[in-house]
This record gives structure tokens, sequence and C-alpha cells, in this order.
């Protein structure tokens, strides 16, 4: 008998201690009413001010391709929150079935439920069953999420259920309760979770998935039915147990839906990885551009934290240029042709009618190397890729493509370089000079520009050109720099495909961009780019250049590898000092591509290969090659405008001290391996033979 009264002590005990436990929670949750109002009117959370709106909670930001595929996503919590209208009714009732079946009688606090569950767990002798409403457990995962689980925290919790109850209705509670609580694996709210065990909208779920999400709710980690199937299944059981006695399913249908098998793998239709692409975007969502008024980083908030708030809390749609498609052909291109060394490869393709960044391929994958050669670090020299601001900022001037220029040695040295490297001699023609891409002929082209202070306000002045064509990098240059022109100052592969789309635009700078458009939670369009344009060159002398730099590409550094480019292109070759850099930089009616090789350690020779030395018109030149006819296929060539050469200058001869009153010409001496160019020179002067591409570093 006395181990029947010592029981009988204990559970007296326990029933004392509740009562007890009780009556201070009450006395807490009475002391706790002034304070919980002004805990109500300052709360910041996914609710928002109870006493005036309510506010979404955090959602996921979805990113799209061009055509509306899914990219990624962007999200602190992966929630996507749905009204309560898409929410299947049967959901619905199994939430309510397993975790408040009197969720439409009581005003936030079960004091029935309550009271059960208090004797129950004292019969227990622990936690057996919890007395939560769904309103309590609303006000829980947001007003209290932060504050330590004791007994103010639920007396709090208490009065401002039943606070919240009186300013919002029944369905608000529940849209927000199903789109606030954790499902486990990462799933917060009913679509995520349906995502994520589904691999369907929440909209699609039947009895046997509505009532295993149901049951998850209690301990979302140990009930996973991915990790831990047995109990899952016990679960979901006990959920099909309460609808039918709460009248919701008939027993057959219970028993049909717990044979129905469990999830085996977790899904992410919507996914958050990271490559290239999406880091840039998200680098230019969260980062504003200084030198670009109303960019998207400054349309999404005032300082970076707004914007972060934004991207990761605000359920943005964001709407890119990327274009599934040329984003394989150019990885492909890249994969395929890039050799097997420590060296590393950037593709950029711009499309030309609107400046939308259609593919960013790179040598490393962003697993293996998350620095993006593209558009991140000081930059690369660009090599003779860069002459083509110098010839753009000479016709800018009314310099004629027929004008000569010695391409004799310059002296003295500069910056303890020579810039008498890769120089042919003779007085070639502009034209010829950028097909050979003589450093001689543009060191002088370049002083010609500004004659004063050394030739140094001919470098300013191709700075300026560079810079208003698309040359961000341009504003950092030193102007004292004489090998300017030679490609000696860092670029990145972006900025360089933005600058040349501007010559089969007609002169029309359209920025390149990542992002098309953000449109906000509630359908708003927060930022669309601009993708008219702006004019930063005479149409004449865009469509010159054009015409001057299919020279490379069918006669000079470039003709090698492009010489038989079954469509109308233009471009320039780019080659660094010791084969540390390797550019191929062009375009066609379409698109505008630049690609960048070298190593991504640090300016290293590219020495060693079975190929010999890299340069520009070997690896580069044919990825860009296999590119544009993998991308273009069986589009139709289009054209490029023809410049009104009736209107070119008369050609005269350009020396260091600026363009002549009269014209010299000297045919180069290296003999020439390429056919005579289409644009000739005038009828009074012989042709000058174009050099073949140089075999020594630093040339074209």
């Amino acid at each position: 008998m006395l181990p029947d009264a010592v029981k009988r002590l204990s559970y007296l005990g326990r029933v004392l201690a509740t009562v007890l436990l009780g009556s201070v929670a009450l006395a807490l949750a009475l002391a706790l009413v002034p304070r919980a109002g002004r805990s109500l009117a300052e709360a910041g959370t996914p609710l928002g001010e109870i006493d005036v709106a309510v506010t979404a909670p955090p959602a996921r930001s979805i990113v799209y391709d061009r055509y509306g595929g899914v990219m990624g996503s962007f999200a602190l919590e992966d929630r996507q929150p749905v009204p309560l209208a898409k929410v299947p009714p049967v959901l619905i009732d199994a939430v309510l079935a397993i975790e408040d079946k009197r969720f439409y009688e009581h005003n936030g606090v079960d004091w029935t439920g309550t009271a059960r569950a208090l004797f129950k767990n004292v019969g227990a002798g622990g936690i057996e069953q919890g007395g939560s409403t769904i309103t309590q457990q609303l006000v829980k995962n947001t007003l209290s999420a932060t504050r330590d689980r004791d007994l103010e925290t639920k007396a709090r919790e208490a009065i401002l259920a039943v606070r919240l109850e009186r300013r919002l209705t029944k369905q608000q509670i529940l849209e927000n309760y199903l789109n606030v609580v954790y499902f486990g694996s990462g799933a917060y709210g009913v679509q995520a979770a349906a995502e994520r065990y589904f691999d369907r909208p929440v909209s699609d779920l039947k009895l046997p998935g509505a009532a295993l999400l149901a049951g998850v709710i209690r301990a979302p980690e140990a009930l996973n039915p991915v990790r831990y199937p047995d109990r899952a299944r016990a679960r979901r059981r006990e959920v099909l147990d309460s609808m039918v006695a709460q009248g919701k399913i008939t027993r057959a249908q219970a028993g049909a839906a717990d044979a129905k098998p469990l999830p085996t793998k977790i899904s992410f239709p919507v996914p958050r990885r990271l490559d290239y692409y999406l880091d840039e975007v998200k680098n230019q969502l969260l980062n504003n551009d200084p030198d670009v008024e109303g960019d998207v980083a400054e349309r999404l908030g005032a300082v970076q934290q707004d914007r972060a708030n934004a991207l990761f809390r605000g359920g943005l749609r964001i709407y890119t240029a990327y274009d599934p498609f040329a984003q394989v052909v150019a990885q492909r291109a890249v994969d395929e042709i890039l050799p097997e060394s420590a060296f590393t490869a950037s593709l950029v393709v711009v499309d030309n009618a609107d400046g939308g960044v259609r593919a960013m391929a790179n040598g490393r994958t962003f697993a293996e190397m998350q620095f993006n050669p593209a558009v991140g670090g000081p930059g690369r020299q660009a090599g003779s890729a860069f002459k083509t601001f110098t010839l753009v900022a000479a016709l800018q001037r009314g310099y004629s493509p027929y004008d000569t220029v010695s391409a004799s040695p310059v002296y003295p040295w500069s910056e303890g370089r020579s810039l008498s490297g890769d120089c042919y001699g003779g007085t070639p023609s502009l034209d010829r000079a950028i097909a050979a891409s003589d450093n001689c002929a543009f060191v002088r082209l370049e002083q010609s520009l500004g004659p004063d202070n050394g030739g140094r306000d001919g470098v300013k002045a191709l700075i300026e050109t560079a810079r208003t064509m698309g040359v961000e990098s341009a504003a950092r240059f030193d102007a004292s720099v004489l090998s300017t022109t030679l490609g000696t100052q860092g670029v990145h592969p972006l900025e360089m495909a933005q600058a040349y789309s501007v010559l089969p635009n007609d002169g029309i700078l359209r920025r390149a961009h990542f992002i098309e458009r953000v449109v906000g939670p509630d359908g708003d369009v927060l930022f669309r780019a601009d993708t008219d344009g702006s004019r930063v060159l005479p149409t004449e002398v865009a469509r010159t250049a054009v015409t001057m730099l299919e020279g490379p590409v069918r006669r000079g550094t470039a003709a090698g590898t492009l010489g038989g480019f079954p469509r109308p292109a233009s471009g320039k070759t780019g080659t660094t000092d010791n084969n540390v850099d390797a550019w191929f930089v062009g375009f066609t009616p379409q698109y505008t591509a630049a690609v960048w090789m070298g190593d991504p350690r640090g300016e290293l020779p590219m020495v060693g290969l079975p190929s010999g030395p890299v340069f520009g018109a070997g690896y580069p030149a044919r990825i860009w090659r296999q590119f544009m006819l993998g991308a273009l296929g069986d589009a139709p060539d289009g054209e490029f405008a023809a410049p009104d050469r009736d209107a070119w200058p008369s050609p005269r001869y350009v020396s260091e001290r600026g363009r002549q009153r009269y014209y010299a010409y000297q045919p180069a001496t290296t003999v020439p391996t390429e056919p005579t160019p289409v644009t000739s020179p005038p009828a009074t002067a012989a042709p000058a033979p174009v050099p073949s591409p140089p075999t020594t570093a630093g040339g074209g």
C-alpha cells in the first residue's frame, strides 16, 4: 500500500505545482498588459505594427532569365508567401486538426486546450502535449522569436495573441501562420515546403502530402520524412486520425492516404546556387555605381542594409538579360578550346540591340574560383585591343583612314619599356596600321592627338574617348603613361565589350546590363534598364571604325583564325608584353564579345604550352569564333551600315606634332602574306603591304 500512497502524493504534488505555475503565469500576464501594448506598437517583425496593418512575412527574391525561366533565388529564409486562397482546403483542415482544432472558437488562447495539456503533462511527468494555439505560435514566430522561452515570455505571447485576434480576422491569422511556420530542410511556409518535399506548388497538394506537412510542424527536423521516414509516417497517421475524428475525412480516405509512399529526396525547384552571372546580379543589386545615376541598387535603397533587406527578404522578381542558350554555347567554346593549364579565360557577350549581357563564361567553375575576371579586381592589360580607342579618337578629330603615319622606332623609352617593339617601318595608312597592329604608328597617332606636354595631352584625349565609349576603368588611368595606346592599364572584359558595342550601334552607347527590370512583391516595377542608350560618337565615325576594324579580322593579325569567318565581323587582337594577357574583342551585327585569357594568379607569362606562347589571335580569337558561329547558327547574317567614303577627309601625314598639311607615303619593309585590303588609299598613292601577324610578344 505504501507505494500507491507515494504515487498519489506525487501526483497531487504535480497538480499543485501546475496550479501554482498557472497562477504565476496569470499574475505575470496581468502585470504585463501595459507593457504588451507598447511591445505591439513597437514591433518590427514580419507582421509589422499590429495596430496599423499586417506586413507580409520575409520572402525569397527570384531571378529569371530573359525567357522567364527561373535561374535562382536570394533569401535568408527560403519562403514564398501565398494567399490563403491558393492553399488547398485539405491542407488547412489537416493543420487545424493537429495544431488547433478549436481555432475558430477561441479568442487567441484556447484555455480549455491549455488546461487539458497541463493536466496531461502533469500526469505524464513531463511535456507531452502543447497548449499553444496557431495565433500563439504566430506570435512566437514573429513577435517573440528572439526572446527567452520563460514564463514571462509565455504570458506575453498569450496577451499578444488575444490582442492580435482583435486586430486581424481568423483568415488573416491563418494565412500569416501558414506562410511563416518552419517545415524543416530550410523550407519556410507551405509553398517552399511543398516544393522541398514534393517538387510542386502547394496548390497541387492532396491529402497524403497535406497530412505529412501538417505533421512535421511540431518538430520539423526530427520528423523530416527523408531522414526519419518511420517517425514521419507515424506522425502522418496521427494527423489522419485527427481528421477522421473531426469529420474532415472518412476512415477509408485516411487508410488510402496512409498507404501512399513518403518523399525520398529533397527538391529545390527554385535553386539557391551561385554562378558568375548570378553573383554579378547580386553585386549590382547590393552595391550602387556612383557613376550611374539611378542604377538598380540605388532604386532598392539609399544604404546597403536597405538593399540587402529588399533582396533577401523583400520577395522581388528580378528579370535578367541572361540567355541560357547563349551561355551554353559560350561555356562550351571556352571549355573546348582553352587548353588544360594554369591559365583561364573569360568570355562576355553583349547583345548589340539593347546592351543585355547574354552570357558570361569562364575557364573555372564558380566553386573552383569565386573571382570573376570579367568584372573583378583591378583589371588586366588589354594590349593592342586598346588601339581601337586611339583610332576612334583620331576619327573624331577629323583624321582620315588614308592618313599616313611613320612606323619607324619611337624614342626614347617610356615607363621603363620600349615603345618600338612590333613596328614594321614605312609610312602606312591608319587603315593598314590598325590591321597590322603597328605599335610605333599608334604611339605616334596617340601623341598627335595632343602634341603638347610631350604627347601626354594625346593620352588624355585617348582616355576620354575610351571612358565616353564605356571603358569605366579609364577614369582611373594615369594620363602620363605614353604607352596607354598599347593597352598597358587595367580593364575588364565586360567594359571592353560594352565599349566596342558602340561601333556596330552607330555610335550609341547602350550600357551593358545584367538586370532588365525588378518588380516588387506588389507588382510595382522598381527598376527598368535603359535600353535606348545615348549617342557618344558621330554616326560616320562609328561606321568608319567598323570598316577599318574589318582589317585585323580579314587580312591582319587575326586573319589566320578569322580570315574565312562566314559573317560580317570586325574586331581587334591584343597581346601584352611577355604574353601575360591575350585578348580578342570583336562584333558581328548581332553580338559584341570580349575574350580575355591569362593566369588568374597574377601577371605570369603564358608560355610552356604545346602550341607555344599565347597570342590574342590564338585561343581568344578561336573562342570568339566558335561562340559566334554556334550562337548565331542559321540566323540571317545582317550587315554593318557602310560609311560615306566620299565624306572622308583628304589624306595627310600624321606625326608626333599632329596632323600635318601634307601627305606622305612609304611602304612598310615587312613582306606581306595577306591579300590587298578592300579599303585602299587614293589612287595617287601606291598600296602599302600589310605585315604578317607578329611572332614576338607585345604585338596584336
